[in-house]
């Protein structure tokens, strides 16, 4: 009997076991049918003149039109080519709307001319890299009803418009009505079409349907390869509930399939680690401790076994004994400790020859857990390495250190910076920004970003404005109001929620009894009252001046599109 992706197993016989058992039949809804065209119908025709071929004496054509249609026949060629050059030109420039536009507007209502299948091709092919999933299906449709042929790239395409797009649900709709078009045609997919599916059905959060995808791809005789795990890895952390303990299973059948990992595999285990659960405990304990009795069996050691029975891993003695988790913390790094710890991890690299990058670490950075002594050890063993460092890792150390309150210990990462001859960026300010507690730590910020040639944005005020609403200091929170009117900061949707929170706040605290308050306290409620008064005063004219933006930009509205009112409630919710 097929198993879930968490019980995936070999059977005794040594014959693969499916990966999963799907959950139900998918049902297609009646507003997503194919569209099929009528036999004979042309979009580019608005009818013909039957009955009417007769009416014309015929007349031979002479030498000379025939070579002039010939000639206009070329020239129709050439136009083709121009068209598909300025497509490219625009897509090569990250301007999509424009691409589209060269088809739907240019083409076929302006010159009249009938486009072709590479054209297509081309457009949703950037449809499915940007994740315009509306548009990727809507060109598919225009493709069917001229009857062009759809290629095995298209179907790719398609799949990753779904697999890339901000709204799995709707983007998950549309892939199982497309699995199913392609199920009835009995059209077979190949490797590229599998990997994108997987892709697809996994990021929208189906993780069944991605397993029995690899089940699919082994009837059909096609070799599992490390880019096939490396997409069911993707497709476990879209669940970030129990996707780590699926990542694990993963991790054994492809080992126990001989397939070799590459870097982009560990690093996407990392990832695993990172963002997602083992899920229900019970559940894990049972799947995991069979690994791990074998695992210390192999070394040779006794399992351990602490006084509820169940076998757990102890750590390495090393530079990162600072890694063993704390179970009372915030962070307990439990899936750290189950991949050997960062000792542990970067020996099964070093055993399989393969080599860490700097994304390695910092994924190590995020997991590790938040003591100076394990940042001190991974920091010397990512010199050990060899590896080069650049500045994501060090902005990681100062968000890592300033997320814990310890900002003095993040400013210090400068000086690693300059150590490392390495330059702050944009985002190196962004982190810094969150110890900026006063006043003064801002404008000495701010000015810095000036003297390195930065000009400050949304994001970084967005930051420094959570800090002063946080402190209750007026003059902070009107000197970062009064930096977005002067640098022409247009302040976002995130931005505006920190100062309505704000007066949220100080509007609760005027409302608070004065009974039991001492004249010093009543005194200084006034004076609040007074500055509160003036603040709103000033944030009336401040908010026609600068004009914030208060609703989430639609993700598709960079490529021209319409947003519908479902739409923009998804957007609303990211």
């Amino acid at each position: 009997m097929p198993m879930h992706p968490s019980h995936a197993h070999e059977s005794k016989d040594g014959s693969s076991t499916p990966f999963y058992k799907p959950l139900k039949a998918s049902t297609r809804s009646e507003d997503t049918r194919e569209y099929v065209p009528a036999l004979g119908s042309d979009p580019d025709k608005f009818g013909d003149l039957h009955g009417l071929t007769e009416t014309f004496e015929h007349v031979p054509e002479d030498q000379d039109d025939l070579q002039s249609q010939e000639q206009d026949m070329v020239a129709d060629k050439l136009r083709i080519k121009e068209y598909a050059d300025l497509i490219k030109k625009f897509i090569k420039e990250r301007k999509l709307a424009e691409a589209i536009d060269v088809l739907e507007t240019r083409m076929l209502k302006v010159d009249n001319v009938k486009p072709e299948y590479y054209l297509y091709n081309l457009l949703i092919g950037e449809c499915g890299r940007v994740g315009y999933t509306k548009k990727a299906f809507h060109l598919y449709n225009q493709m069917k009803k001229r009857s062009l042929h759809v290629s095995a790239a298209i179907y790719t395409a398609l799949f990753n418009s779904c697999a890339n797009s901000p709204f799995p649900q709707e983007a998950l709709k549309q892939a199982t009505h497309l699995y199913e078009l392609m199920q009835e045609k009995g059209y077979q997919p190949n490797k590229i079409n599998y990997h994108a599916m997987i892709k697809a059905f996994g990021r929208c959060g189906d993780l069944s349907t991605a397993f029995s995808l690899v089940d699919k791809m082994v009837d059909q005789g096609l070799i599992l390869t490390d880019d096939t795990f490396n997409f069911l890895l993707q497709a476990c952390i879209a669940d970030k509930e129990a996707g780590f303990r699926h990542a694990l299973m993963v991790w054994r059948k492809l080992m126990s399939r001989h397939v070799r990992p590459t870097l982009y595999s560990f690093n996407l285990l990392l990832r695993c680690t990172k963002e997602c659960g083992l899920g229900d405990p019970d559940v894990a304990r049972d799947l995991l401790q069979p690994f791990v009795v074998e695992s210390r069996l192999k070394r040779g050691e006794a399992p351990v076994t602490p006084s509820n029975g169940s076998v757990v891993a102890d750590d390495e003695s090393s530079s990162f004994l600072e890694t063993r988790p704390n179970l009372l913390g915030h962070y307990p790094c439990l899936g750290l400790l189950l991949l050997g710890g960062p000792s542990g991890f970067l020996q099964v690299l070093k055993e399989m020859w393969v080599d860490p990058d700097i994304k390695t670490f910092t994924q190590l950075l995020h997991l590790i857990p938040p003591t100076l002594a394990a940042e001190k050890g991974l920091l010397e063993a990512l010199a050990r390495s060899g590896v080069v460092v650049d500045i994501d890792f060090f902005n990681m150390l100062i968000k890592k250190r300033s997320m814990r309150g310890d900002y003095e210990s993040g400013r210090q990462v400068l000086q690693l910076i300059r150590a490392a001859k390495l330059y702050p960026d944009i985002v190196t300010f962004g982190v810094l920004a969150l110890g900026c507690q006063t006043k003064e730590e801002a404008q000495a910020l701010l000015w810095d970003m000036k003297e390195a040639g930065f000009r400050v944005n949304d994001i970084i005020l967005g930051t420094l404005v959570r800090q002063a609403t946080y402190q209750s200091h007026f003059g902070y929170v009107l000197l970062i109001m009064e930096t977005a009117r002067r640098e022409e900061v247009t302040p976002g949707p995130q931005f505006m929620e920190h100062l309505r929170k704000f007066e949220e706040k100080a509007w609760e605290k005027l409302k608070q009894d004065d009974k039991h308050r001492t004249a010093e306290e009543v005194k200084k409620k006034d004076t609040f009252r007074k500055i509160f008064r003036m603040y709103r005063l000033r944030y009336k004219q401040w908010e026609e001046q600068v004009k914030p933006q208060t609703k989430a930009e639609h993700p598709w509205q960079q490529f021209g599109a319409k947003r519908n009112r479902k739409q923009q409630k998804q957007t609303e919710d990211l």
